[in-house]
């Protein structure tokens, strides 16, 4: 008995013939195998080694309106598994600490949680764009704060770089306004640093951080916030507790113990909830990195 044919070659096979994928002498050799076996559009492409796999996942990814960064061109950094490969054991992780987090928020109408981490290389920059990406991807409006105000000049992971920034708005000198949405995540605005000021404790030490948050609060779900190492000085402890949560990041062959006491021990003193640690694998000489598909909250 001849298995049941799908007809998802139609629209399947029209999106990658708009990408540039497939020709549309191509689709028709593959909807033949197709009905010819019983499989599905991509797994006949697949067979007949026109496609990846990594390609039909991309373009199913854009048919079923899952946001994903499917340009070079995108400024978005392709570090950011989450949103270059977003079916890989990285990016399964980070949904994994996504969803932890939406459970403890729970019907709250907010989330708001900063990323600290003790020292500079430990993964919170990388961390803090990859779940800003992913709760924009799970439908909230969110908000990514680049907070950090005295790390060197590098790009933005996200692409963004205002000459307007958040030291401007902190200042006074500027309303608080993100960018418009990113042109692949439609629903994920940036507030990048702006120019690097020569006092930024003062600046955070105005409160004017959780102001500016509580004046785009009717228009953002989410809001990702990225700190300055906590041993650095006393910025991280500053804005995780305006923000009043935060997820800590230790790395590896990397992170002391010492350190990341002493990192809880001053972010608690400032009433601030710590909503748990995230422990990144790093492979070191082979240059392979990796994720703990998991949040724990532990005592350090």
């Amino acid at each position: 008995m001849t298995p049941p044919i799908s007809n998802d070659h139609g629209r399947l096979g029209e999106l990658l013939q708009q990408a540039g994928l497939l020709t549309p002498e191509q689709v028709t050799r593959v909807a033949a195998v197709q009905a010819e076996q019983g499989l599905r559009f991509g797994e006949a492409a697949i067979r007949l080694g026109l496609l990846t796999e990594e390609q039909i996942r991309t373009v199913l990814a854009q048919q079923f309106r899952y946001a994903i960064s499917a340009s070079p061109q995108s400024g978005v950094s392709p570090m950011l598994s989450i949103a270059h490969a977003p079916f890989g054991p990285e990016a399964e992780a980070i949904r994994k600490i996504r969803t932890q987090l939406s459970l403890h928020f729970g019907d709250q109408r907010r989330i708001a949680f900063a990323v600290v981490s003790p020292d500079d290389g430990e993964g919170k920059s990388y961390l803090a764009a990859s779940l800003a990406i992913a709760f924009s991807q799970a439908g909230l409006r969110t908000l990514y704060i680049d907070a950090d105000m005295r790390g060197p000049d590098r790009p933005s992971l996200l692409g963004v770089q205002q000459a307007t920034g958040l030291s401007t708005m902190l200042a006074g000198r500027a309303e608080a306004e993100a960018s418009p949405p990113l042109p692949d995540f439609p629903l994920l605005q940036v507030i990048d640093r702006g120019p690097r000021p020569p006092n930024p404790t003062e600046i955070l030490g105005t409160l004017a951080l959780r102001q500016l948050m509580h004046a785009l609060d009717q228009r953002i779900d989410a809001f990702v916030v990225d700190t300055p190492s906590a041993t650095l000085s006393a910025d991280a402890q500053i804005i995780a507790g305006q923000v009043g949560a935060c997820v800590l990041v230790a790395r590896q062959h990397r992170s002391s113990l010492k350190a990341m006491r002493a990192a809880t021990g001053q972010l608690r003193s400032a009433g601030v909830e710590i909503l748990g640690a995230v422990y990144n694998e790093y492979a070191g000489a082979r240059g392979a990195s990796g994720w703990k598909p998991g949040l724990r909250s532990r005592s350090a």
